[in-house]
C-alpha cells in the first residue's frame, strides 16, 4: 500500500534520495552528465588578499568544457576599480587554458548584472520577480569563436 507524508522540516535522507535517484537516470540517458560524475570536477579561482587575509575572490568549476562561476565577491572598498574585471578575465583566461570554450553564471538584478554584460555575456534566461522585486538571469559567453565565424 502506498502512503504519501508531507513536510516542512529539513531531511536530509529525503533530500539525498531524490538526488540519488535523479542523477541515476541523468546517467543513464545523457553520457555527459555520467562522464561528469565519473571525473572530476575541476575548480578555479583567483583570490584577492590583503596582507594575508582572503578579501575576494571569484571562484568557478569547469566540467564539460564550460566553466561555471559560481561566487564572485569584492568588498564594497575594493569596488569599482576595475578589479573585479580583472578577476574575471583572469578565470576566463585560466579556463580557456583548460580547454574551455564557454562560461555560464548565475545572477540576480542587485548583484552583478550590468557587470557581466559589460563584459561581453549575452543573457540566455531571465526568471523575472525572482526573488520579488527584482529577477535572476543566466547567462553565457563563448570565450572561443565558433568554427565558421569571422
Amino acid at each position: 500500500m502506498l502512503t504519501i507524508r508531507e513536510g516542512t522540516e529539513e531531511s536530509a535522507p529525503y533530500k539525498t534520495f531524490l538526488q540519488e535517484k535523479i542523477r541515476a537516470y541523468n546517467d543513464e540517458q545523457s553520457p555527459h552528465h555520467a562522464k561528469k560524475r565519473h571525473t572530476a570536477v575541476r575548480p578555479v579561482h583567483v583570490m584577492v588578499f590583503e596582507e594575508e587575509h582572503i578579501v575576494g575572490g571569484i571562484y568557478g568549476e569547469i566540467y564539460w568544457d564550460w566553466l561555471e562561476v559560481e561566487f564572485l565577491y569584492l568588498p564594497d572598498s575594493l569596488r569599482t576599480q576595475g578589479l573585479g574585471s580583472q578577476l574575471l578575465h583572469r578565470i576566463e583566461t585560466l579556463a580557456s587554458q583548460s580547454g574551455v570554450d564557454r562560461v555560464l553564471v548565475t545572477t540576480f538584478s542587485f548583484q552583478a548584472y550590468a557587470f557581466y554584460k559589460k563584459h561581453g555575456y549575452e543573457t540566455v534566461g531571465v526568471i523575472a520577480d525572482y526573488p520579488p522585486g527584482s529577477s535572476q538571469y543566466k547567462l553565457v559567453k563563448q570565450l572561443v569563436p565558433s568554427s565558421g565565424s569571422a
